[in-house]
């Protein structure tokens, strides 16, 4: 008894499916942590403010410069320097803040 093995060749077709999927991320249903809300709001009250001490500083360093090339009287140059003072320190005490609360939020960035 002789078998009669035949190859049969199929061909094969590959077929590509090109798709695009879309992932939508929101956070409305997930719950985070309070104490972590809390200490990202807190460091981005005091970024805020360490940002806007730096630019009133800026601008009360150019109104001293313009007082003194112009000759203003000594008052308006004092408040000027207290005001180029109290910037300074603001400047000081939210960065030493920002750095502080820096430290203790996990790093998510």
């Amino acid at each position: 008894m002789a078998g009669n093995n035949q190859t049969v060749q199929k061909s094969k077709k590959e077929e590509k499916e090109e798709m695009k999927v879309e992932f939508t991320v929101s956070t409305e249903g997930k719950e985070q942590d309070p104490k972590l809300q809390e200490l990202q709001k807190r460091r981005a009250t005091y970024r805020a403010n360490l940002s806007y001490a730096v630019q009133m500083q800026d601008k009360y360093a150019v109104e001293y410069t313009e007082a003194m090339q112009a000759g203003a009287d000594q008052l308006t140059i004092d408040k000027l320097e207290l005001k180029l003072a109290e910037q300074k320190l603001r400047i000081e005490f939210y960065r030493e803040k920002s750095l502080k609360w820096k430290r203790k939020l996990p790093v998510t960035e």
